[in-house]
């Protein structure tokens, strides 16, 4: 059909084919239906834009620090003139646990709380105000920082720490007296060949400090002594004993944990080619206060060897340790207990300064000393770096602590005034 000549439109149907036409009430019914809904979005709305916006959250922030062993806390201020307002309407309480008193301040200042050192401390931290907060922080201090031992040796007086020391700033007591870090946890105080009274200043890698008065008698002066013995036992003084780990082949992660716990002094014998392979762990142990002493390149027995030999054995296991570790070992000691005056004279030849035996080994977890007697003050235990090593190296501290006897670093300066032995005791 054409429409331009009809003039005729044609009409949409009515309603689709199937679907029924709605009735007016249905109409009436659904377009009321639709008024409520927009009525009620538009009530809803302006009840939202007329709420306040709610306060905004202040943070707790805390910190400890080991110089002082005091944990600061404070609030952060909120963003905004809110933020402000809930501030300055909030009061701020801490407490160091139950029986203790409460310490306020007002919520934008801080609130200093000392703890005990050497112990676990929970703080009890309340907000109250306008939004209340309360939160519960746990802080472990690290053990205070005292003195074990101080003793003389050659042209020098030494100071020995429970805890490894940060290097001291350079300095001198009553006039010459030099300080320096002899070991990880000892100090050495040159003698300016007069007797001095003085205290000293130090501060542990943790952080925590002490002040130590010291009294330096008027020492002899004397030269460095070049090997020609040997050691099996070291100083007694403060109940030290001496804990020493040879070979190096199986690193402990249970040792290197115990000793960044307790900060225990001990001393691996380190063989090069053992060392080599796991050069991480060995810096790992020398920072958290490892001593590191020379146990040759590859453990021959030295007196089956020329002397030519035998002084490299030495003098390359020194070199490569100290350009490892940034100390270069003055302390050795022979593979298999091995030991004859060629031996002595190689070390020396090698550079060393003395050797060091053992009297006491472990079994297991039991302690054998070289007598059958119990551990005594002064004797050097022996252990080896093997699977199990963490174990026994727990219990031997247990049954040290009961023996009522303190690991010490073992150094040249501990064989001052002890009677030097022909060969070791036994062992490898």
């Amino acid at each position: 059909m054409d429409l331009r000549t009809t003039g005729h439109v044609p009409r949409l149907p009515d309603q689709y084919p199937g679907r029924p036409r709605p009735s007016a009430a249905q109409f009436r019914f659904r377009r009321g239906v639709l008024g409520v809904a927009l009525l009620a979005l538009v009530v809803l709305a302006g009840g939202l834009l007329g709420r306040p916006a709610p306060a905004p959250v202040p943070r707790l922030v805390w910190a400890f620090s080991p110089t002082s062993n005091t944990v600061t806390v404070k609030v952060t201020r909120p963003a905004g003139t809110s933020g402000q307002l809930v501030l300055a309407q909030s009061r701020l309480a801490v407490s160091a646990g139950s029986g203790q008193p409460e310490r306020w301040s007002a919520a934008g200042a801080t609130v200093r709380v000392p703890v005990a050192p050497g112990r676990q401390t929970s703080l009890l931290i309340r907000l109250t105000g306008p939004q209340s907060l309360t939160q519960t922080v746990t802080v472990t201090a690290p053990p205070p920082l005292r003195l074990v031992a101080s003793r003389g040796a050659v042209g020098q007086w030494l100071v020995d720490m429970s805890s490894p020391l940060r290097v001291p700033s350079a300095r001198v007591l009553c006039g010459t007296d030099q300080v320096s870090l002899a070991a990880p946890a000892q100090l050495a105080l040159s003698d300016g060949g007069t007797a001095c009274r003085a205290r000293l200043h130090l501060t542990a890698r943790d952080g925590e400090q002490a002040s130590v008065p010291v009294v330096i008698p008027a020492l002899p002066r004397a030269s460095r002594p070049a090997v020609d013995r040997l050691y099996c036992f070291a100083s007694p003084a403060g109940g030290a004993v001496y804990i020493t780990i040879d070979d190096g082949w199986i690193p402990s992660a249970h040792v290197l944990a115990i000793m960044r716990r307790t900060h225990v002094p001990v001393t691996a014998f380190l063989i090069q080619k053992a060392a080599r392979e796991n050069l991480g762990y060995w810096r790992a142990f020398a920072a958290a206060g490892g001593l590191i002493a020379d146990h040759t390149v590859s453990h021959p027995n030295l007196t089956r060897l020329p002397l030519r030999r035998a002084t490299a054995q030495w003098a390359k296991d020194r070199a490569v340790l100290g350009r490892w570790f940034g100390q270069t070992p003055d302390l050795g000691r022979p593979p298999y207990g091995a030991f004859n005056r060629k031996v002595e004279v190689a070390a020396a030849r090698g550079g060393l300064l003395a050797l060091a035996g053992w009297s006491a080994s472990m079994s297991g977890d039991t302690i054998r000393t070289w007598d059958g007697r119990p551990l005594r003050a002064g004797e050097i235990v022996i252990l080896h770096w093997v699977p199990g090593l963490g174990g026994q190296f727990a219990a031997l501290l247990a049954q040290i602590s009961a023996l009522h006897l303190h690991p010490a670093p073992l150094t040249l300066a501990s064989f001052t005034g002890i009677t030097s032995q022909q060969r070791t005791l036994s062992g490898d």
